[in-house]
């Protein structure tokens, strides 16, 4: 079977997406196929899991994130020995730890992968702070990247405000704002951005792929298609141009044949390399450099009292919100290059704040995948064995981390060390790097400043991966943002 499109993209995911409408948006006559591996969760293809059903919230949501980890997101997380005997089935949506497929992520444990329509972005926290100072590119024009930052915002729905009325906001505000002080009245502690629509009476309403690009999941737009059960395992090349995408259907193992005059590849920062690499496609860069913030977890009771608030009413979410208030204490640069998630919740009878930090670490060479030419995953794919570590200058930022996390959980209730942990690596799901973006063809860098790779004329690639730079913010935004730059590229180049 052999398909010819003015476009092909990998991967349904929000990057796949952003991808998706932008290109149609401003090429409303070219022929657009997007292709998934995996299946719906829901009856709405690349919906929120959040928006889905309370029964589909409940088999699905909480248990695939009690999957990944997302502890932000499940009330009582378990550890990966509780969940021993799961493994990953090519008919079962969701996400699964990377190591489910038969890779050596013993370096790098809490990193997962999604396996359904709408990749993570069914599955995401839609918290959207943006980038700010070192992790903005510098290479890229100032001007273009405020406007297409807007754009993204624009795509994800990004919003600031309450999920519920609240009289506990402002008075953890005022007492996180004086415990961590930000010489930036921009960057003070305040609401996050969130990436939906807020309702009175229901869940807000996280973004997902499907209200990125509609047309993508509804069938509204005869021009662009999507095919789901279809894993792409190669791409066809000769050193300078993609000929032909090989992939099989996951349920016949049949194979099947595509061409497109562009191909655009947002598979995630781990299969995006594995598939070039298994297509022969092995700039030095690839794989090299993956970067991920540490996170550092806790939670603190709120002490009403302290606040002020001795005779106030805890706020009940409408059913199916996991949460009263979602938070934001914004980096400030190199000065304090450490950003933090505060979620509001009730749990187990207590009303607690999750005091969730990110810091930056260095991007180093040594942190990287290594593929192997003879061993093979699951689907047949090359094998992953993951390296990495903390530096020095990492264990340190990580301990100044850890001081600001306790003086703002201090702020609000009493806050114990042993409350504070951090996380395996790879567990925020925000890993970077293994396709990053350069300047210049130097040997650091996959994709040139419009995401294609170095020395082919039709291929691109999308997604976290992309992003050259050490984030301590949570990366859909900041990658999203660089897709909408790349999709200028490809419809350019169309």
């Amino acid at each position: 079977m052999t398909d010819n499109y003015d476009l092909i993209i990998v991967g349904s995911g929000p990057n796949g997406a952003v991808i998706a409408a932008q290109v149609h948006a401003q090429n409303p006559e070219a022929s657009i196929l997007v292709l998934e591996a995996g299946r719906e969760i829901t009856q709405v293809p690349g919906e929120h899991l959040v928006e889905a059903d309370e029964s589909a919230l409940n088999a699905s949501y909480e248990d695939l994130m009690r999957r990944a980890r997302q502890i932000e997101y499940v009330k009582g997380a378990v550890s990966m020995n509780e969940i021993e005997g799961d493994a990953w089935q090519a008919d079962v949506p969701g996400v699964f730890p990377a190591a489910f497929f038969g890779h050596n992520f013993a370096a790098f444990p809490g990193a997962s992968v999604a396996w359904n329509i709408g990749g993570m972005g069914v599955h995401w926290t839609a918290a959207t702070p943006w980038p700010y100072a070192e992790e903005i590119p510098e290479f890229l024009p100032r001007a273009e990247w405020d406007a297409d930052l807007e754009t993204a915002r624009g795509l994800l729905r990004t919003s600031v405000g309450p999920l519920v009325d609240n009289p506990f906001t402002e008075p953890i505000f005022a007492a996180i704002r004086e415990a961590v002080p930000s010489p930036d009245p921009a960057r003070e502690f305040g609401y996050m951005p969130m990436a939906g629509v807020a309702h009175s009476d229901r869940p807000f309403a996280r973004t997902g792929p499907r209200d990125i690009a509609p047309f993508l999941f509804d069938g509204s737009a005869p021009n662009v298609t999507l095919r789901t059960g279809i894993f792409v395992t190669r791409l066809e090349n000769d050193g300078t141009r993609v000929t032909g995408l090989v992939a099989k259907d996951v349920e016949t193992g049949a194979e099947v044949v595509y061409h497109g005059a562009q191909i655009l590849v947002a598979a995630d920062a781990l299969r995006t390399p594995q598939l070039l690499w298994a297509s022969g496609i092995r700039p030095a860069a690839l794989g090299v450099r993956l970067n991920e913030h540490a996170s550092i977890d806790g939670d603190v009771e709120i002490d009403a009292a302290r606040l002020g608030l001795a005779d106030a009413e805890v706020p009940v979410p409408p059913a199916g919100e996991p949460f009263i208030g979602s938070y934001w204490s914004p980096s400030i640069g190199a000065a304090r290059p450490a950003h933090g998630q505060l979620m509001e919740r009730e749990l187990d009878g207590r009303h607690v704040l999750g005091v969730g930090w990110y810091c930056a670490t260095e991007i180093r060479p040594e942190n990287r995948i290594e593929f192997s030419d003879e061993l093979t995953d699951q689907l047949g794919m090359p094998h992953m064995t993951v390296h990495f570590s903390y530096s020095e200058n990492d264990l340190a930022e990580i301990r100044r981390t850890m001081d600001v996390q306790r003086a703002a959980a201090n702020a609000i209730g009493t806050f114990q060390d042993a409350e504070s942990e951090v996380l395996p690596a790879g567990a925020s799901l925000h890993y970077t790097g293994t396709v990053r973006m350069g300047p210049v063809d130097d040997g650091t860098s996959v994709v040139d400043t419009d995401g294609r790779v170095w020395g082919f004329d039709n291929l691109f690639l999308a997604g976290n991966g992309v992003v050259p730079t050490a984030l301590t913010c949570n990366a859909t935004l900041t990658g999203a943002t660089l897709s909408v730059r790349i999709a200028r590229a490809v419809t350019a180049a169309l």
